[in-house]
């Protein structure tokens, strides 16, 4: 892959990242700031595969100041979907409704009066990376792919549903997210099902968005045990439909046919 091609990418991501951020200083958008955050997973699965893949180190470092504001928008964003799990299990709280509301309040006003120091350190961030861009062997990207499959399937066998499940959905993500950029030097020297991955790592995205929920409603401010059983419930049907995805992994990850 050419530098020419990967700068091609580079710029269509950042360019949409941008928008999202822009979108969210102006507006204040939830949504926005979500797809803002999404943008930068998207960036940075990118930089690791162009510095796993090359001899140039440093690109996830020069990333740092656009994860500084990932991070930054991450306490709003939380507050959002806090307040997103009490509406879905009917929680009628007003001291956790109100304090999440200030939260999402209070940040994006801090949020927003920041952001032309935001703004200005991202668009250094994207100078120093561009240039720092390596050319990359078609075989490299082709080795990576058939390395982290192969990781992947390790881990879901020994890892149980621990946090190393969630590092495991992460792994699956960098690779779907970086589909489109590599599969032309992948140049089917690789079977990769999308469909699949994206089926496994939704699930098991489900899976850690309940444990998160569990915890939640499990906090002194709460303490709803009913709803907590029904997390568990739920989660526990998850957990099965993870188990049977995740049976022989790499099979299903490396074929073309529906699963």
């Amino acid at each position: 892959m050419k530098k020419k091609e990967e700068a091609k990418h580079l710029d269509k991501e950042w360019k949409a990242m941008n928008a999202h951020l822009a979108n969210f200083l102006e507006t204040g958008d939830q949504e926005a700031l979500h797809k803002f955050r999404v943008q930068i997973k998207k960036l940075r699965a990118m930089l690791s595969l162009f510095e796993a893949t090359s001899n140039q180190a440093g690109l996830l470092k020069g990333f740092k100041p656009v994860r500084k504001v990932f991070k930054y928008a991450g306490t709003i964003r939380d507050a959002h979907m806090n307040l997103q799990l009490g509406e879905m299990y009917d929680i009628k709280n007003e001291a956790f409704t109100s304090g999440q509301q200030r939260i999402i309040e209070e940040g994006t006003i801090e949020f927003r009066q920041n952001g032309k120091k935001f703004i200005k350190d991202i668009k250094q961030a994207y100078k120093l990376l561009k240039k720092q861009l390596p050319g990359i062997e078609n075989h490299a990207i082709a080795d990576y792919y058939k390395e982290q499959l192969r990781s992947i399937a390790t881990n879901l066998a020994v890892s149980g549903f621990t946090e190393d499940m969630h590092t495991n959905r992460k792994l699956i993500k960098i690779l779907v997210y970086n589909y489109k950029l590599a599969e032309k030097a992948l140049n089917g020297s690789v079977s990769f099902n999308t469909t699949y991955l994206d089926k496994l790592q939704e699930a098991i995205g489900k899976w850690h968005d309940n444990i998160i929920a569990e915890h939640l409603f499990s906090s002194p401010e709460l303490n709803d045990k009913p709803v907590v059983s029904k997390i568990k419930r739920k989660n526990a049907g998850i957990k099965r439909s993870i188990t049977s995805l995740a049976e022989d992994f790499m099979s299903k990850a490396t074929t073309t046919e529906d699963i």
